[in-house]
C-alpha cells in the first residue's frame, strides 16, 4: 500500500506539474484553442489521479469502489478531448462540431451507464471489486460495468490511433514521429487490452464463457506498453525541443565564460563598451537567464573594445596571425596607449576567416582563448 501511494504521488506531482505548466501557457496565450483543449486533458488527468491518491491514504471516507467509476469517467471526456486536438492537427486546423459531439454524445452515454451500474449493483455481496477488473467472477452489474467502459475506451483509442497516424503524414519530421508513436501506442490498448476485455466480458454475459481466458492477467502489461507508448508519443517533441534549447544554452553560457579575460581586458581599458553594468566573475557563472542574449552582447562588446583598441597595434594583424600572436600584440597594444603613444591607422584585430556572425565569434572566442 505504502508503495502504491509513493507512485500514485509521483504520478500526481507529474500530472500537477504539467497542468500548472499548461495553464501558465494558456494565461498567455487564452486564445489558443488547441493549448485550451491540452490543459483541459492535463487537469482531468491531475483530478483522477487526486481522487486514487485520497481512496489510497489511510484515513479518509472516500468510497473505496468510487476512483475506478471517477477513473473511467474522466478517462471518456479525456478521450473526447484529444480526438478533438488529433482533429486539429494536420493540414487543416478547424474542430469539426459534428464528429466531436458524436464523441461527447458516446462519452455522455457511456458514463451514465456506468454511474447507474455502479449505483445499482452492489459488488461486495459477492466478493468482487470494481477496481480489481476479472472475467471470471462477479455479478453481472460488474461485467457490464467493464463491458461498457472498455467498450467505449476500445472506440477511443481505435479512433485516436486512427487520427494520429492520419494527421502525422502532413507535420515536420519529430511531430510525426511523436504521432505515430502515440498511435502505435493507442493501438496497443486497444487490439491488447480493450478488446480482449470487450470480448471476455460479452461471452459471459451471454454464453457464460469468457472465450478468451486469463485476459485479467496477461492484458495488463500490454495496457502498460501502450500507455508509456502513447505518452512517449505525446512527450518526444517537446523534450527533443527541450533538449536543442538545452544545447544551445550550454553552448552560449560556455562561450560568454570564454570571452570573459578578453572582455575584461578591453573594459578596463574602455568602459563605454559595456551595454550593461559589470558584474562579478562569480555572479557570471551563477547566471542562467537570458545566456545567448548575454552571450552575442558580450561578442558585440569584445568587438567594440577591439575597434577601440586598433588604432595603438604597431603592427597590422593579418588573417595568417595564430591567436596567441594576436594575443600578444592586443597586449603590446595596451601597453602603447598606456604610454599615450600616438594612435595609428586602424587595424582589424581578430579577422574572421569567413562573412558572418559564426566566423567573427570564432575569431574573438580563438583571441580570448590566447589571452
Amino acid at each position: 500500500m505504502a508503495v502504491a501511494v509513493i507512485v500514485l504521488g509521483i504520478m500526481w506531482c507529474a500530472a500537477a506539474i504539467a497542468a500548472v505548466w499548461k495553464g501558465s501557457q494558456l494565461v498567455r496565450l487564452p486564445r489558443d484553442r488547441g493549448l485550451q483543449i491540452v490543459t483541459t486533458c492535463t487537469v482531468l488527468v491531475l483530478v483522477a489521479l487526486t481522487a486514487q491518491l485520497v481512496v489510497s491514504m489511510g484515513g479518509t471516507h472516500f468510497p473505496r469502489q468510487a476512483p475506478v467509476l471517477v477513473e473511467f469517467i474522466l478517462l471518456n471526456f479525456f478521450f473526447v478531448l484529444l480526438l478533438g486536438l488529433l482533429r486539429t492537427t494536420g493540414t487543416w486546423f478547424d474542430i469539426s462540431r459534428g464528429p466531436f459531439f458524436v464523441d461527447l454524445g458516446l462519452a455522455v452515454a457511456a458514463s451514465t451507464v456506468l454511474v447507474i451500474t455502479f449505483v445499482t449493483t452492489e459488488p461486495s455481496s459477492s466478493g468482487a471489486n470494481y477496481g480489481d477488473y476479472t472475467e471470471a467472477s462477479g455479478p453481472a452489474g460488474v461485467l457490464v460495468f467493464h463491458l461498457v467502459g472498455n467498450l467505449f475506451m476500445a472506440y477511443a483509442t481505435a479512433r485516436g490511433a486512427q487520427l494520429a497516424w492520419t494527421a502525422a503524414r502532413p507535420a515536420l519530421a519529430h511531430t510525426r514521429m511523436g504521432l505515430r508513436v502515440a498511435g502505435v501506442g493507442l493501438a496497443i490498448a486497444c487490439l491488447g487490452d480493450h478488446v480482449p476485455r470487450v470480448i471476455a466480458m460479452t461471452g459471459r454475459l451471454t454464453i457464460g464463457d469468457p472465450v478468451l481466458p486469463a485476459t485479467a492477467t496477461w492484458t495488463s502489461p500490454l495496457l502498460a506498453t501502450g500507455v508509456a507508448l502513447f505518452f512517449l508519443g505525446v512527450g518526444y517533441p517537446g523534450v527533443r525541443t527541450a533538449i536543442v534549447k538545452v544545447r544551445l544554452w550550454v553552448q552560449a553560457k560556455r562561450r560568454y565564460h570564454e570571452l570573459r579575460p578578453l572582455w575584461a581586458l578591453l573594459y578596463r581599458e574602455f568602459p563605454t563598451i559595456a551595454l550593461f553594468p559589470d558584474r562579478s566573475p562569480g555572479r557570471d557563472w551563477l547566471t542562467v537567464r537570458r545566456m545567448r542574449m548575454r552571450y552575442y552582447r558580450r561578442v558585440i562588446e569584445c568587438r567594440d573594445g577591439l575597434v577601440c583598441l586598433s588604432p595603438y597595434m604597431s603592427t597590422p594583424v593579418l588573417p595568417t596571425n595564430t591567436p596567441a600572436e594576436q594575443a600578444a600584440l592586443v597586449r603590446a597594444a595596451i601597453e602603447r596607449r598606456a604610454s599615450a603613444t600616438d594612435p595609428a591607422v586602424p587595424t582589424v584585430i581578430a579577422p574572421p576567416r569567413e562573412s558572418g556572425m559564426e566566423s567573427d565569434t570564432q575569431a574573438i572566442i580563438a583571441l580570448a582563448r590566447a589571452l
